[in-house]
């Protein structure tokens, strides 16, 4: 995968997200129907060229880092720390570049869940 290539992956990939997350905070009905036209106009043109496998990575690394988190990290030090069991199966360049960007992604996301969820507010003070 050529460099300009990546970046466009990524930039896309990133705006997928956003758009998605977009949707779910306020967005009316059309505005959904055309957000999610957008998205899945990204999803299919990178699903159907020559880095479809490079996009399926970053989306399924994406999916683990949100879903999982606890899970990926510690399955990704294991695959890190031991690279000789592995035999070199580990991961590429470009792979450990979409585990960083879909782990970043997911920790912000999660952090702008809990700053916008009224349970994870701090009780107000009240004088008596």
């Amino acid at each position: 995968m050529h460099h300009e290539h990546e970046e466009a992956m990524r930039a896309e990939f990133s705006d997928c997200i956003a758009l998605s997350w977009h949707t779910m905070r306020h967005s009316t009905t059309i505005d959904t129907d055309e957000i999610h036209a957008r998205v899945n106009e990204y999803d299919q043109r990178w699903q159907s060229g020559p880095h479809a496998r490079e996009w399926n990575f970053l989306c399924a690394a994406y999916t683990d880092w949100r879903d999982y988190p606890e899970d990926t990290a510690k399955l990704v030090a294991d695959i890190d720390a031991h690279r000789d069991v592995y035999h070199g199966a580990g991961f590429t360049d470009i792979q450990r570049r979409s585990l960083d960007q879909a782990r970043n992604i997911a920790n912000e996301e999660r952090s702008a869940i809990r700053a916008h969820s009224p349970s994870q507010q701090l009780p107000v003070q009240r004088e008596r």
